[in-house]
């Protein structure tokens, strides 16, 4: 199996096998800055961490299109009143909750420390076929994400961005509890009052977490797991 990670900008990431789902997460494509990217034609799942607007983007129009939304009941319910999403395609679910994409494949929703228009905000921990993935969403520092991360973490993508999120040195202790073998830098750059220079955070996860490779990519780089 070969599974293909592509960073879109800021928190968005597409998540794809060979004859498997095609995820994606917090779709914001139009209107981002940084994204290169259209959105895709079709998905199959979209994983929203939270209601705000720089993670919603165009989850409507993707869920139109065929998508199925896994998000927090009241987003869902929000999005189903105001976007006329069909109910059929609309997954309410909250922390600790697993829902199965496909055969292997499974999400469960993680806690993060954040705001949200509606519901809590949230990650994912997704288990695909043994590889095991985490979006933390938008958050800050937290000790229980060591107790999500039991088991083992093959990546995670961590926001490092500051002021709405961790700052490059929290994130690095979050990557400490999290013990990946390869982390993903993301919410930075994208407006000014995030940071734009991931070094400190690469600088203090060699130091904290010395096992793990961090990878940072530019919007619409890829990388095969």
């Amino acid at each position: 199996m070969s599974l293909h990670i592509r960073y879109v900008a800021h928190s968005t990431f597409e998540i794809w096998e060979d004859g498997g789902p095609f995820v994606v997460i917090d779709p914001f494509y139009t209107g981002n800055p940084r994204a290169n990217r259209q959105p895709p034609e079709k998905a199959d799942f979209i994983l929203l961490t939270h209601d705000h607007a720089d993670h919603v983007g165009d989850m409507p129009e993707l869920v139109k299109k065929g998508a199925r939304l896994i998000t927090q009941p009241e987003t869902a319910a929000r999005y189903h009143k105001q976007a006329n999403l069909p109910s059929d395609r609309l997954v309410g679910m909250n922390i600790g909750g697993t829902f199965q994409l496909g055969e292997g494949v499974q999400v469960t929703m993680i806690p993060a420390l954040h705001t949200s228009e509606t519901g809590a905000p949230a990650g994912y921990r997704i288990r695909w076929q043994g590889t095991t993935l985490m979006h933390l969403g938008d958050t800050g520092y937290f000790s229980d994400l060591a107790f999500w991360a039991e088991g083992g973490v093959d990546l995670a993508m961590v926001p490092i961005g500051d002021h709405y999120t961790m700052g490059p040195l929290q994130a690095a202790k979050a990557a400490a509890l999290l013990r990946p073998k390869k982390v993903i830098t993301m919410h930075y750059a994208t407006f000014t009052v995030l940071i734009t220079d991931p070094t400190p955070f690469v600088e203090e996860v060699e130091k904290d977490a010395p096992q793990a490779e961090v990878a940072v990519l530019s919007p619409g780089d890829e990388i095969t797991l």
